[in-house]
């Protein structure tokens, strides 16, 4: 029997190795969601902007141009429902927080996740928020939350034409420019003949429950910041051409009269960039998201007219 057990641990043991290796690997590679925990946690006291949002805000606002000590915590995917986790669960330790950054852009306010968003186990991991229950296993194991996605990450890490991200300090990816812009070489007639196929089930879904949802949570972020005079800035990004024609009338109807409704309050901020013709077809990796040109050049308007209106 002891015999046996030698031979069988002897068989095991590579496996298990290689499995305690892809472990370490996928949560502690450099990804921009473990460099933005570590940046929070590191420095929580310091902190005086929190950037919160989907990819949308992730992608457009690079705190290196923005005022100093500046956490984006947005992320692709991420819901208000997240926001608002993530906000509550760390606000009373953010001493020095003057401005929180919200996204409100055109699809913001009717999308929401449910349990088995593959993220959900992700901030267990590095922000101690638990959304919905999160499984023994994926609590144990990053991987089992989602392994088509690391095993991507994987590949991609080994291929040496893939393009190899690069992050600041505050986990911002300062090359992100891979995308249909890249791709199509910045063609215009190319990217609009091409659009209606690429948009049609982007950002489609409408959702009156939804709305009522996130502008709840999102009231209760704001009434938080104002009862504390913390400066609320709402960001509404900048869209190439072929995604504003393809939004919906009744969600832009809802979301205008909400943030309308905002605008009436003193201690709120709203730029709203989503038409600006600052910004062309070089500034995007794609239909809704700025590349990392179109970041600085962004996050530097944004940090200006704060500025400006601060002074």
């Amino acid at each position: 029997m002891r015999k046996f057990l030698i031979i069988f641990l002897k068989f095991i043991l590579p496996f298990l190795l290689l499995i305690v290796a892809i472990e370490i690997y996928v949560t502690y590679y450099p990804s921009t969601f473990n460099k933005k925990s570590n940046y929070l946690k590191n420095n929580l006291s310091e902190i005086q902007t929190v950037i919160l949002g989907s990819s949308h805000n992730q992608n457009s606002l690079n705190p290196e141009y923005l005022q100093p000590y500046t956490a984006n915590l947005a992320n692709s995917g991420q819901d208000v429902q997240i926001d608002s986790a993530l906000f509550f669960n760390y606000i009373a330790k953010l001493k020095s927080i003057k401005k929180v950054i919200i996204e409100v852009d055109y699809f913001t306010l009717e999308e929401k996740n449910d349990s088995s968003y593959f993220r959900i186990p992700w901030y267990y991991r590095f922000y101690n928020i638990e959304l919905y229950p999160v499984s023994l296993l994926n609590k144990i194991s990053l991987y089992s939350s989602s392994p088509a996605f690391f095993n991507k990450v994987m590949i991609d890490e080994i291929n040496p034409w893939k393009i190899k991200y690069k992050h600041n300090q505050n986990g911002f990816i300062t090359n992100d420019f891979p995308g249909i812009m890249e791709d199509l070489k910045y063609d215009s007639l190319q990217l609009a003949i091409t659009a209606a196929e690429r948009l049609k089930d982007k950002h489609t879904k409408t959702s009156y429950e939804n709305f009522v949802f996130n502008r709840s949570k999102l009231n209760s972020i704001i009434n938080y910041c104002l009862s504390r005079k913390i400066k609320v800035v709402l960001i509404s990004n900048p869209m190439y051409t072929t995604y504003l024609n393809n939004e919906i009338a009744e969600k832009k109807v809802r979301k205008k009269i909400y943030t309308d409704s905002l605008l009436e309050i003193p201690g709120i901020l709203y730029f709203d960039y989503e038409k600006s013709n600052r910004f062309n077809v070089h500034d995007f990796k794609n239909d809704d998201h700025l590349n990392s040109n179109g970041a600085k050049k962004f996050s530097l308007i944004i940090d200006s007219l704060i500025n400006r209106i601060s002074t």
